[in-house]
């Protein structure tokens, strides 16, 4: 008679079969399945109630737009009926407005006015531009050389370096 049990494992020798183990592993599987599956849809309802939310409100805002922009023609329609010249002088007429004839135009003199007379031109005068003329390696060399002015600074104790 020969022995056929499955060969020993550490793992295997360290925690032994018990009879209940391999229902109960099923159970707890199928239910951890069921709670993915369940948090899964739960997502996806969420995302559809946001999706028809939101296209729900765009359709709104395409009717708000299309009725503002049919408002704006009609407006602009009225605006161009109002500015023809016919629709103007009709107007002008009721309330009393007559063209004016050549013995209806009265000048005004006014003494020491020459609508002919020269403007001078001003003089332009030129403002000075800022040259930025500064490089690189300049910007460097001033900052390198006040590095050098503080550590000497510093090397002599706070006094200010002396001159050669």
């Amino acid at each position: 008679m020969t022995d056929r049990r499955e060969p020993s494992t550490p793992i295997r020798q360290a925690v032994p079969q018990l009879p209940w183990r391999s229902p109960t592993q099923a159970v707890a599987i199928i239910v951890l399945i069921m709670i993915v599956a369940i948090f899964i849809g739960a997502l996806y309802l969420a995302q559809a109630t946001v999706t028809a939310t939101t296209g729900s409100s765009l359709l709104e805002l395409q009717r708000t737009r299309e009725f503002l922009q049919r408002a704006i023609s009609d407006m602009q329609a009225q605006i161009a009926q109002q500015r023809n010249i016919n629709t103007l002088r009709g107007r002008a007429q009721q309330l009393g407005f007559s063209a004016a004839g050549a013995q209806d135009l009265e000048y005004i003199v006014v003494e020491g006015y020459s609508p002919l007379r020269a403007t001078p031109t001003p003089a332009l005068v030129p403002t000075p531009t800022l040259i930025y003329d500064e490089t690189f390696e300049g910007w460097v060399r001033q900052q390198w050389d006040a590095l050098l002015r503080q550590f000497e600074q510093w090397m002599n104790g706070g006094n200010p370096p002396q001159e050669r």
